[in-house]
């Protein structure tokens, strides 16, 4: 019996007894990813930088109560939590999976009703971390045994993890690997076919016999690996950047039905200066392209980071609350210009 049963309960019905009822956030995501049409688009971010919290609360610190707050103003229905190594590891390898910490996985698990994902760094991360920048990628270049070596080691160290993260209640899984830049694969998609897709199938599987939906994320232009990322298993796919080519709309056309999309608002939309007008037409134009049907989640690509405008994150948030099915061809008129008709 899977370690982790909230995911098959949460999507297996409630459809009928619940729509035009609340639901909880856990609720909402797991039907996204099933599929199905929760009673609004579920929100989420990948990451939330506590300077954000600060400015939105007006805090001067920021914990666990902080942080619960800021995702109820956001009326969040996901909370993603990186990874902590110990102190000792900064400088060194890997440290033993049994002392990697996700900061108040229980209690976000206990006292929340949120989708709770936990972060996984994959074979890219941590080769670049570990070997640095020009060492890995003239490993991944010769496709050498110890890239091969590396890749084992961080398969079986990811799936001790999932194990703990399933064991203390994880809803989801995300693994992080930046495989791509904004004109496409960092490497040639046959090496990562070769070498680092087989590893995450395994990485997959192994997540869903516990019950686990896993998610893929990577910033970058992946149009050349969704065939990979689909075959793979993942059931979503995060960040989804529009500067990098991304076309949410095409994306949702052709994978729609088998990944569920997460992300895609572009971080400069909440760093710049905009009008809620403005943000209220870039957020409704996303909406219309990827929500209708289910299987989307709206975000940003980079989560929430130092920078950002708070009142841009509001009017942004505010104008997703939307359902679904209302998406389908919305649009805004044209702001008049002066003078005109």
């Amino acid at each position: 019996m899977p370690v982790n049963q909230g995911f098959e309960a949460c999507a297996a019905g409630r459809t009928t007894t619940m729509r035009g009822h609340f639901m909880h956030g856990k609720e909402r995501v797991a039907l996204a990813i099933a599929h199905r049409v929760p009673d609004r688009v579920p929100r989420g971010e990948l990451y939330i930088d506590d300077a954000v919290v600060r400015r939105l609360l007006g805090c001067p610190a920021v914990g666990f109560e902080e942080r619960r707050e800021f995702a109820r103003r956001l009326e969040l229905d996901i909370i993603c939590l990186s990874p902590v190594y110990p102190l000792e590891a900064a400088g060194g390898g890997m440290p033993p999976a049994a002392a990697v910490s996700w900061p108040d996985l229980d209690r976000w698990v206990r006292q929340t009703d949120l989708f709770v994902f936990v972060l996984l760094e994959g074979a890219f991360g941590w080769g670049c971390r570990l070997w640095g920048y020009e060492r890995f990628f003239c490993a991944v270049a010769r496709e050498s045994t110890e890239l091969a070596d590396l890749i084992c080691m961080v398969e079986k160290y990811n799936l001790e993890l999932v194990e703990r993260a399933a064991g203390m209640g994880a809803m989801g899984v995300l693994i992080a690997d930046d495989m791509a830049y904004r004109r496409g694969p960092v490497a040639h998609p046959a090496v990562l076919r070769r070498h680092f897709f087989p590893s995450l199938v395994r990485q997959v599987s192994r997540a869903a016999a516990l019950g686990v939906p896993v998610f893929f994320h990577s910033d970058g232009n992946l149009n050349d690996l969704l065939e990979d990322i689909v075959q793979t298993g993942f059931h979503g796919l995060q960040c989804l950047e529009p500067a990098a080519g991304m076309d949410i709309g095409r994306i949702k056309r052709l994978y729609g039905d088998r990944l569920c999309l997460w992300g895609n608002l572009d971080p400069e939309e909440l760093i710049l200066p905009r009008s809620p007008r403005e943000l209220q037409q870039k957020v409704h134009s996303l909406l219309a392209a990827a929500a209708p049907g289910g299987g989307f989640i709206f975000g940003t690509c980079s989560g929430l980071i130092d920078g950002m405008r708070v009142e841009n994150i509001l009017a942004a948030y505010g104008a997703a609350d939307m359902k679904p099915e209302d998406c389908v061809g919305f649009h805004l008129p044209e702001t008049p210009t002066v003078g005109g008709k």
